[in-house]
């Protein structure tokens, strides 16, 4: 039996060195080339664009947009956390979103929350330069389904459209614009 014991306690010590020695030598994962595609949205960017006539309801004009947006690395440079000041008209918004490539499902995913309490989830696919997100959230209390489209029109810009409507079948463009990179962002850290 006092045989069978010591053993069993050096099997088990071996077990646990040999487990210890392999988590020292492991390293963490690195991001893909899937999540990498994602860089075109790192850094500072302005944006300016417009508000097509009843974008914004029955009978609303024309209106100028412009916002200010900062995406970073985070989560070990497996997402971006990005930060959006916008103003339309005399409304200003701030916004808070996350964007991340799923590798179980294929897909970019968009998820944020903004000032007046309205949030949104899109999913997205890249194709060469063009990105294309479809979700659906809220406006207002109001669901909205979105399309965004956007094309990179040189290493530190976009140009952009934005489509929206009540069910996926009537949606419409009401908005277009441009984005242009003011300056790019750290690098993110690398996990240990």
């Amino acid at each position: 039996m006092r045989r069978r014991t010591i053993s069993l306690i050096s099997v088990l010590a071996f077990g646990l060195f040999a487990l210890a020695a392999e988590a020292q030598t492991m390293q963490a994962p690195k991001p893909g080339p899937e999540v990498k595609k994602m860089s075109v949205f790192v850094g500072h960017f302005t944006d300016n664009g417009e508000a097509k006539p009843g974008a914004m309801g029955p009978n609303s004009p024309a209106t100028k947009l412009s916002s200010t947006n900062d995406c970073s690395w985070t989560a070990g440079g497996f997402a971006l956390l990005c930060r959006e000041t916008s103003r339309m008209g005399a409304m200003k918004t701030n916004t808070t979103a996350l964007m991340y490539y799923d590798p179980s499902d294929k897909t970019y995913h968009y998820t944020e929350v903004d000032s007046a309490g309205d949030v949104g989830e899109s999913t997205g696919s890249v194709d060469g330069d063009t990105w294309t997100w479809t979700g659906k959230g809220s406006m207002g209390g109001h669901v909205m389904y979105t399309k965004f489209t956007m094309k990179n029109v040189s290493n530190n810009g976009f140009e952009w459209t934005m489509a929206g409507g009540d069910s996926q079948s009537s949606m419409q463009e009401g908005m277009k614009g441009k984005s242009t990179r003011v300056r790019t962002a750290m690098e993110p850290a690398v996990s240990k």
